[in-house]
C-alpha cells in the first residue's frame, strides 16, 4: 500500500465527497413513523426509537458488529444492546452502571473516580478505547454522560477488522441521539441522595427537510466520598438536512464540562481498606479536577440507487484536563499497613487528548448465483494524541522518582503545598496515526449466513521519542445456520492488534500484540420480543510486552501471552404481557497470564470474576388507576476478583447488590423512584489494576418527567 500523509488522506475524502454529491438520485426514501424510524436495507446510520414505554429491552437490529443495520439473530457474533428503555428504567446516567445489565463485563474506574467509559470484557481490559457512533476514540480519562445516548452496543471479542487497533476485549459503541422526523420535547428533573440534583432536556423540532435536536443535562450535589463534590453539564446539539430525497447531511456536537472537588485516584491496596467507612478517601478539600470535552461529527449519506449507498464521515474530539489531587504512593499490594501507607501529591496542568477520524464507506447489495451479499468497503484515517505533564514542584518524573517525599501517610493526610502548584510545561506525549482499508461481506445462502472481513492498517505509534511504524492485516470469519426462523447456531473467529512501544532487547522493533477469539453459540427467539443468546469463547492474546531483568535503559521482549475462556448467556425481552426483563450470566473458567519470563506467568488477569450474573425486570401492576403503575426489581452478583495483575493475592470482595424501582405514567407525565444498592453492599472496583475505589452505597433518586 503506498505511503501517503494526512493531507493526501483528507484530500481523498474530499474528492469522494464531491463525487457523491454529483450523483442523480431517484430512489424513494422510507416514510418515518412516530413510534420507530424503520430503515431501508441500506441505511448506515443508527435508528432512533423514542417511545421507550413500548420497548421490551429486546432490540432486533444492531449496527456495531457490521457497521450496517443487521438483525442480531442473523449475526454470528455475541452482541448485547442496552437500549433507551433500559437506560431510563435503571436510571443509568454514567457508563459505570452499564455493567449491571450485560454479561461478562466489569468496569475499570476512571482515574479520579470520573465516569469514564472503561471496561473489562471477557477477561481483558478495553484499554479505554471506545467508539462513538462508530468512530474510534481514545479516551483514558474522558467523563461521559448518557443524557444524549440512544443506546450502547457491546460487541464481544476482537473487532479490529472494522475498528482498527484495539484490545481483543470487544467494541463498546455508543449510539447518540439524532433528530427525529416529528416534533418531540421531554424535560426531567431528578433529586436524590447526597443532595444530588439533575436536570435534563430533550428538544426536537422538525421543519420538513431540516430537523434539529438538542439534549441538555446538568448535575450538582455532594458524594458518598468525603470532600468529593462532582458537578457537570452537557450541551449536545444535532441537526439533519435533506439536501435532496436521497442526500442527507448530519451534524452532531457534544460539549461536556466536569468539575470534581476532592479529586483522588482512589484508595490503597492494603489490608483493612475494605473495612473503612463509605466516606473514606486520601483526598483533601483543596484537591480538584477540571475536565472539558468537545466533539464534532459531520456525515454525508447518499443513496446512489436502490442497491448502493455512500457515507462520508468526519469526527473530532478534544479533552482538556487540569487536576490537583492526592493518591496512594504505591501502585499495588505489598503488605504495607493501611495506617502507614504513604500518600503523595498527584497534580498536572496538562492531561489532554485529541482524536481525529475520517471514514469513507460504500455499502451495497447484489447477488452471485444463489448467494445474496451485503458488501461494506471503507477507508479510514485516524489520528490521536495524548499530552501530559506534572507540575514542576510536585509529582513524579518518568523514571518513577517522586518529588514529594513520603512523610505523610493515609492516617495523617497531606496538606496543600505552601508554595502552590507552579510550572508544568508539556513533559511528554504519545499518539497514534492510522490509514486503513477494510471490507466486510455478509452472505446469505438458503439457511446459511456467512461473514467475511479483512482489514489492512498502516499504523504509526509514538511514545515520547519512540516512533513505531508497521503494516498489519487482520481478518474475521463467521458462519451461522438457521435451523428455524427462531433458532440458529454459529461459529466465528476474529483477530485484533495493538502496537507495542519501546526498545527491543537485543535491538530491533517490537512485534504488535495480536489477539484471536474463537466463539460458538446459539441464538433463540423464545417468542416474538423475547430473545436468548448462549456463547462459548476462548481469547488468546500473544506478543504481550514484558520487561527484561537488568536491562538499562528498560528494554522489552514480546514472548508474553494471556488467555481467557468462558461461557455467557443472556435473555432479554417481554416475558409476559405485563413483564419485561433482562437476565445475564457469565462464567469465566480461565483468565491468566500463560507465558511471561518476568515472573508473572500464571497470574490471574485483574478485575475478572469467575462468576457474575445480573437480573432486572419491570412488572406493570394490575391496579385500577388513571395511569399506569409499574414496579422494578433487580439483583447483581459478582464473585471475588484480583485487584492487580502482579500475583499479590489481593482481591476485590464479592458482592450482591439489589435495586428496585417504582414507575408511574399519567398522560404526558412520568414519575420514577429508583432505589440502588438497597442492601448497602460493599462494592469495590479496580482503578486500572493500581488502586481500588469504593462504589456508591445505598441511594435513592426521585425523577419527574414531562413530554410536550
Amino acid at each position: 500500500m503506498p505511503q501517503c500523509g494526512p493531507s493526501h488522506s483528507l484530500r481523498f475524502h474530499v474528492i469522494v465527497l464531491g463525487i457523491a454529491c454529483a450523483f442523480s438520485f431517484e430512489s424513494a426514501t422510507a416514510q418515518t413513523e412516530k413510534i420507530e424510524q424503520k430503515p431501508d436495507a441500506y441505511q448506515m446510520t443508527p435508528l432512533n426509537v423514542i417511545d421507550t414505554r413500548q420497548s421490551s429491552y429486546s432490540v432486533p437490529e444492531a449496527t456495531s458488529a457490521t457497521r450496517t443495520g443487521t438483525p442480531i439473530k442473523e449475526t454470528p457474533l455475541s452482541v448485547q444492546v442496552v437500549d433507551q428503555a433500559l437506560i431510563k428504567d435503571k436510571a443509568i446516567t454514567t457508563p459505570a452502571d452499564l455493567v449491571n445489565v450485560v454479561p461478562g463485563v466489569q468496569q475499570v474506574v476512571g482515574y479520579g473516580n470520573t465516569p469514564s467509559q472503561w471496561f473489562i470484557i471477557r477477561g481483558f481490559s478495553s484499554g479505554a478505547v471506545n467508539y462513538r457512533d462508530g468512530y474510534r476514540v481514545s479516551e483514558i480519562y474522558t467523563p461521559r454522560d448518557l443524557a444524549n445516548v440512544e443506546r450502547v452496543e457491546f460487541v464481544k471479542g476482537p473487532s479490529s477488522v472494522l475498528y482498527g487497533q484495539a484490545q481483543p476485549a470487544g467494541a463498546v459503541n455508543t449510539i447518540t441521539k439524532t433528530p427525529l422526523a416529528y416534533d418531540y420535547n421531554y424535560l426531567s428533573m431528578s433529586a436524590g441522595s447526597w443532595s444530588k440534583l439533575r436536570l435534563t432536556a430533550d428538544l426536537n423540532k422538525n421543519y420538513s427537510n431540516l430537523a434539529v435536536r438538542l439534549n441538555l443535562a446538568a448535575d450538582t450535589g455532594d458524594s458518598y466520598v468525603k470532600y468529593e463534590q462532582p458537578r457537570s453539564w452537557l450541551i449536545a446539539p444535532t441537526a439533519t438536512l435533506k439536501l435532496t430525497r436521497d442526500v442527507e447531511l448530519l451534524y452532531s456536537g457534544e460539549f461536556h464540562r466536569t468539575r470534581i472537588d476532592g479529586f483522588s485516584n482512589g484508595l490503597p491496596m492494603a489490608d483493612g481498606v475494605f473495612d473503612l467507612p463509605d466516606s473514606a478517601t486520601v483526598s483533601q478539600p483543596w484537591a480538584r479536577l477540571n475536565n472539558k470535552n468537545a466533539s464534532h461529527r459531520l456525515e454525508l449519506k447518499v443513496n446512489v440507487n436502490d442497491k448502493w449507498a455512500l457515507r462520508q464521515g468526519f469526527y473530532t474530539s478534544t479533552t482538556k484536563r487540569d487536576y490537583r489531587g492526592v493518591s496512594p504512593a504505591f501502585n499495588q499490594f505489598d503488605g504495607t499497613p493501611l495506617a502507614d501507607y504513604p500518600i503523595m501529591y498527584n497534580a498536572g496542568p496538562t492531561d489532554d487528548q485529541r482524536n481525529t477520524v475520517a471514514q469513507t464507506e460504500a455499502i451495497g447489495r447484489f447477488k452471485l448465483g444463489e448467494t445474496s451479499h451485503r458488501l461494506l468497503t471503507g477507508f479510514e484515517y485516524f489520528k490521536s494524541k495524548f499530552e501530559f505533564a506534572f507540575y514542576d514542584q510536585f509529582g513524579c518524573d518518568f523514571a518513577g522518582n517522586c518529588f514529594q517525599n513520603y512523610t505523610n501517610t493515609f492516617s495523617t493526610g497531606i496538606p496543600a503545598p505552601a508554595g502552590g502548584f507552579t510550572g508544568g510545561d508539556v513533559a511528554d506525549e504519545s499518539g497514534a496515526k492510522t490509514k486503513a482499508l477494510y471490507v466486510n461481506d455478509q452472505i446469505s445462502w438458503g439457511n446459511w449466513r456467512f461473514m467475511l472481513g479483512m482489514r489492512h492498517d498502516r499504523a504509526e505509534t509514538t511514545s515520547g521519542a519512540t516512533v513505531k511504524s508497521e503494516s498489519v492485516n487482520t481478518g474475521r470469519i463467521g458462519a451461522m445456520y438457521l435451523f428455524t426462523p427462531e433458532t440458529s447456531v454459529y461459529y466465528s473467529a476474529g483477530q485484533s492488534f495493538v502496537p507495542n512501544l519501546g526498545a527491543r532487547t537485543g535491538g530491533g522493533a517490537l512485534d504488535p500484540e495480536k489477539g484471536l477469539q474463537h466463539e460458538i453459540g446459539v441464538k433463540h427467539t423464545v417468542k416474538p420480543g423475547l430473545d436468548a443468546t448462549f456463547a462459548l469463547y476462548e481469547i488468546t492474546k500473544k506478543n504481550v510486552r514484558y520487561g527484561t531483568a537488568g536491562s538499562n535503559p528498560q528494554t522489552y521482549l514480546t514472548y508474553g501471552e494471556q488467555q481467557s475462556r468462558g461461557f455467557e448467556a443472556s435473555l432479554a425481552g417481554q416475558l409476559a404481557a405485563r413483564l419485561k426483563a433482562v437476565a445475564n450470566f457469565s462464567y469465566i473458567d480461565f483468565a491468566k497470564v500463560t507465558k511471561d519470563e518476568s515472573g508473572n506467568e500464571g497470574n490471574a488477569l485483574y478485575g475478572v470474576p469467575k462468576t457474575s450474573w445480573n437480573l432486572w425486570g419491570v412488572y406493570d401492576l394490575p391496579i385500577a388507576l388513571p395511569g399506569k403503575l409499574s414496579a422494578g426489581l433487580g439483583v447483581v452478583r459478582v464473585d471475588k476478583r484480583p485487584a492487580d495483575q502482579a500475583g499479590s493475592g489481593f482481591k476485590l470482595p464479592s458482592y450482591t447488590r439489589y435495586d428496585a424501582g417504582l414507575f408511574y405514567k399519567l398522560n404526558k407525565f412520568d414519575f420514577a423512584l429508583n432505589l440502588k444498592n438497597i442492601g448497602d453492599a460493599n462494592i469495590f472496583d479496580t482503578v486500572d489494576g493500581y488502586f481500588v475505589q469504593r462504589q456508591p452505597s445505598r441511594s435513592v433518586t426521585l425523577t419527574a418527567g414531562l413530554e410536550f
